[in-house]
């Protein structure tokens, strides 16, 4: 397991082909984690990968915005070959709850048609502070199709069983055969990232 770049490399997990006895073989699969900045998806990464939580996170200095050429090309390279995406929102923060609908509108048109999709309201431990009720995050899911978890990156809560629940999806599509086989190849690994957003309209960096 290493860090580069802010991607997680970790190996996946395997899945036995051919007659008995024959050796198994490793999918590799590029699962990113998207949303607002400090939303915790470091910390969810660092949880479920390392065991630990990351109390503290220091982002990227860099100045590219939505919206720019080059902001535009590292995007789409980003998305390129994904098979799942965990989208990320702040439990005691509402517009990062309302900018669900710019993520949701990037992995439409950069990421691969049918990756699978998670839906992620991080930091429910902080409930004094909770802006955003279970309730609501459980409708946003329904509205896009796709599955719900509050976690807790902090607590360790629901991080594993969101990972897993990743893990059975895209396995059973594989099985049914509706991924292509376009992603990209790292030693049987998993890779996951993150990346998010400086929109001086959605964050005060």
């Amino acid at each position: 397991m290493e860090l580069m770049d802010d991607q997680l490399v970790v190996a996946a997990p395997p899945s036995e082909t051919g007659s008995s006895g024959s050796r198994q073989e490793h999918s590799t699969w590029k699962i990113i984690v998207v949303g607002d900045m400090n939303t915790g998806k470091t910390s969810i990464i660092e949880r479920f990968c390392d065991g630990h939580f990351m109390e503290y996170y220091k982002p990227s200095t860099g100045e590219d915005t939505a919206g720019t050429e080059k902001y535009q090309s590292l995007i789409q390279l980003y998305y390129r070959g994904a098979i799942g995406l965990f989208i990320v929102y702040d439990v005691t923060d509402l517009n990062s709850l309302h900018n669900l609908e710019f993520w949701m509108k990037n992995i439409d048109d950069f990421a691969p048609s049918n990756v699978v999709r998670i839906l992620i309201g991080n930091k429910c431990d902080l409930e004094s502070n909770r802006k955003v009720s279970t309730e609501e995050g459980q409708l946003v899911a329904q509205h896009f199709g796709i599955p719900f978890f509050e976690v807790s990156s902090k607590n360790n809560l629901n991080v594993d069983d969101s990972f897993m629940k990743m893990i059975s999806m895209i396995n059973e599509m594989e099985s049914e055969n509706t991924i292509k086989k376009d992603f990209e190849v790292l030693d049987d690994k998993v890779i996951l990232g993150e990346i998010d957003s400086k929109m001086s309209s959605k964050c005060n960096c």
